[in-house]
């Protein structure tokens, strides 16, 4: 049996697995994306306003997900994650129906809460779905679930810009009915109450502590947890600057959803078969794969020719997605159970730290020089791909068979 087939029956045949399934297929129709720079600049916004409002993102992410972390490892997380779903659906209503930034940075609020909520408890949630040999079947099951959000994305993407040409607040209403329908789907979610591990229960401030102590520990769980969320702000970027970009190179607006489509689609077919990849090149080359291609990727779009912009482009967008099954894998292995939100989200918040800095400095380095900006992004990444290459062989294999029991961080 493929590991492809397996992966497909762990997700579908599972009481847990299939609401957030259909939840996720739902909340991936994000239509407005492929024109949303046009859409706020139709508001009233600059570029400068866009990233400022990405930095608003982050800021209420950084303040709500260490509380999100620690709720979802002592009590029921279904009631989080369905918490989340509801404020993205809040979101993105008052995303559609806004006219001036002091919406926008409410609406941006309200998503940054919806990440805070789902950004560790869900991965969480899914992971301990899995049962106990969870490790075997997390890539593959990741891989699944990421490949159905992106196939959806690519009809969001193609519907979205198609609907743009004609009113260019059509996408946002749009996507604004889907998020309620993704809602409605994780309300048939089960309960899952996280393992109790010491007889006598912890103060939240200890849970804290012994989390952030068990990050720090890790060198490897630290690169990849806070690398990862410290770099998914320089590849979320490409969901703006590629807009200035296409445009530079007269592609019609019509076709722009197309091509952010055909990228999701790559990155569906990719992460389809994320556990076919992991188990041939190993988890090490995986991730080395992942973050290359984004870094590639832009570096291509600064080349002012419309076939690197758009083959950079494509690039980025599979680096995007395919790192997250590698990560979420190595991260919740090397996690205890009963601390797997509160550890994920502390990291998280590390990169949204950086993230809060470096939205501003895109946003001001977009107005001056896009295609400088998305030099200057690959070659970040870049340098982050290299660094990962002496931590993985030195740390990889050590802390997959390490125990990471309380022993080493009470």
């Amino acid at each position: 049996m493929s590991a492809i087939y397996t992966a497909r029956r762990i997700v579908w045949s599972s009481k847990s697995l299939t609401p957030m399934a259909l939840a996720m297929i739902a909340a991936g129709f994000d239509f407005y994306v492929p024109v949303s720079a046009f859409f706020l600049e139709s508001r009233g916004l600059s570029l400068t306003d866009i990233f400022m409002l990405e930095s608003v993102l982050v800021a209420s992410i950084l303040v709500a997900e260490i509380p999100a972390g620690i709720i979802g490892d002592r009590f029921d997380r279904r009631r989080l994650v369905c918490a989340g779903f509801v404020f993205n659906a809040i979101a993105e209503i008052l995303f559609a129906a806004g006219t001036n930034f002091s919406i926008y940075a409410l609406s941006f609020v309200m998503s940054g809460l919806s990440i805070a909520m789902l950004t560790g408890v869900q991965d969480a949630y899914i992971y301990d779905s899995l049962g106990d040999d969870a490790d075997e079947k997390a890539v593959g099951a990741w891989g699944h679930l990421s490949a159905l959000m992106l196939t959806a994305g690519v009809t969001g993407s193609v519907v979205g810009s198609a609907l743009g040409s004609v009113d260019i607040s059509l996408p946002a209403l749009l996507s604004a009915a889907m998020a309620v329908v993704a809602a409605v789907c994780v309300a048939f979610l089960p309960q899952q109450n996280p393992k109790t591990h010491d007889k006598h229960p912890e103060t939240s401030w200890i849970s804290l502590k012994i989390g952030v102590k068990l990050l720090f520990t890790s060198p490897l769980l630290l690169y990849v947890a806070v690398g990862s969320s410290a770099s998914f702000a320089l590849f979320n970027a490409v969901y703006t600057l590629n807009q200035p970009l296409f445009a530079a190179q007269d592609v019609p607006i019509a076709t722009w959803g197309v091509i952010a489509g055909a990228g999701q689609l790559l990155a569906a077919g990719y992460n389809y078969a994320a556990g076919r990849i992991e188990k041939r090149v190993g988890r090490k080359t995986a991730l080395l794969l992942a973050m290359g291609y984004g870094a590639a990727g832009f570096c291509l779009m600064a080349v002012p020719h419309v076939l690197a912009v758009v083959s950079g482009f494509l690039l980025v967008v599979v680096g995007i997605h395919a790192r997250g099954p590698i990560t979420s894998a190595v991260t919740n292995k090397l996690i205890p159970a009963h601390r797997r939100a509160t550890v994920l989200n502390v990291a998280s918040s590390v990169g949204s730290l950086v993230g809060i800095v470096v939205n501003p400095l895109v946003g001001l380095g977009a107005e001056a020089s896009t295609r400088l900006t998305v030099l200057a992004i690959g070659g970040v990444l870049l340098a982050l791909t290299l660094t990962w290459i002496p931590i993985a062989n030195r740390y990889l294999g050590a802390d997959e068979d390490a125990d990471t029991s309380e022993a080493h961080v009470s």
